[in-house]
């Protein structure tokens, strides 16, 4: 069976800390249609996680088992089944082969069930689930839901198959397994694009792209209906580096090309190496390119758009979508 290995506190229940009694359950946003998602594509679901409150005597057996039985039951209210919930009782510095990020519980899982390992993936809040993953040789999805993380450092020691915002965008990253038939070479793009151009009208997007959110949703579905074709240029992620810092992106440049391939409004997408998008452009040759309000019609982009015959259509950012503030609501350093 293809198998999602999930964490618990953060991933599943809000994570209110040792959280044990079963009038805190509650939900993470997003998390019920993740994994309804992934269920009605053949995924089964199996819960990894750390309790050490147990050995802390800070909750019983029992009470965890009472936690235990209304979480897959609210889970079964939605038409979600948890195969299995597999705990660690231990302590850090008791160094169990059981406790995240060693695999003791995924090992215990593979004996139980005819787990798929190639299929399989490991999804949770904390980088102990990425060395979960890793340690498991699994690809993990680190969620920005969930208890905050020390420093953003941590994700490039590891570095996770993917960064998402909540398990419903890990779903649909897992999911995509198409993305390639959309990735355009910035090589081909003018031999791919010429013929296209004199019947389709095109529409081009830039940008990182790293942790997509709301607003991009609504930039990407605006740009879409400004023409026929959208194609999506990313920046690779030396471009990033270059003016965000060694921290970033979080997220591989092969990684936000499968992610912006899963969605519908986008054809095709493609990558630029340069600082500015000017070259690519200059290969793409849209008929309207699309921006945000923060750069404005006398964007970069402008004179090049204007020159090819094209126009620049602005898009008004919605307020309280943020990457920025994703990051800084999951990693203590970038808050302070």
């Amino acid at each position: 069976m293809k198998c999602i290995f999930l964490d618990r506190d953060g991933t599943l229940n809000v994570d209110h800390g040792y959280t044990y009694k079963v009038e805190d359950l509650e939900i993470v946003p997003n998390a019920l249609e993740g994994l309804q998602t992934l269920q009605a594509h053949g995924y089964q679901f199996i819960i990894a996680t750390n309790q050490s409150g147990l050995h802390r005597n800070i909750f019983s057996l029992e009470q965890m088992n009472d936690f235990h039985a209304a979480l897959k039951n609210k889970f079964l209210q939605n038409g979600i089944s948890i195969k299995q919930i597999y705990h660690a009782p231990y302590l850090p510095e008791e160094n169990s082969h059981h406790r995240k990020p060693q695999p003791g519980m995924i090992e215990a899982a593979c004996q139980d069930f005819p787990v798929d390992m190639k299929s399989s993936w490991v999804v949770g809040d904390q980088i102990v689930d990425i060395g979960l993953a890793r340690n498991s040789a699994l690809p993990g999805i680190l969620l920005l839901t969930g208890a905050a993380m020390e420093r953003i450092g941590q994700v490039q020691d590891l570095r996770p198959d993917f960064v998402a915002k909540d398990l419903l965008q890990a779903a649909i990253f897992i999911l995509n397994d198409t993305w390639k038939s959309k990735f355009i070479e910035s090589s081909q793009l003018k031999a791919h694009l010429k013929s296209l151009r004199k019947v389709k009208k095109i529409v081009s997007l830039n940008g990182s792209f790293d942790i997509l959110h709301e607003g991009h949703g609504k930039i990407i579905q605006e740009a879409k209906a400004q023409g026929d074709f959208l194609i999506v240029a990313l920046n690779t992620d030396n471009s990033i580096r270059r003016y965000k810092g060694a921290l970033r992106p979080l997220n591989s440049e092969n990684a936000r090309v499968r992610m912006m391939a899963s969605y519908r409004e986008v054809d095709a997408v493609t990558l630029f190496e340069e600082d500015t998008p000017i070259e690519i452009l200059k290969l793409i040759r849209p008929h309207v390119h699309v921006n945000g309000s923060e750069y404005g019609e006398n964007c970069i982009e402008a004179p090049l758009i204007k020159e090819l015959g094209g126009r620049i259509h602005i898009v008004r950012l919605e307020e309280g979508f943020s990457t920025t503030n994703l990051l800084k609501n999951k990693f203590k350093d970038l808050a302070r």
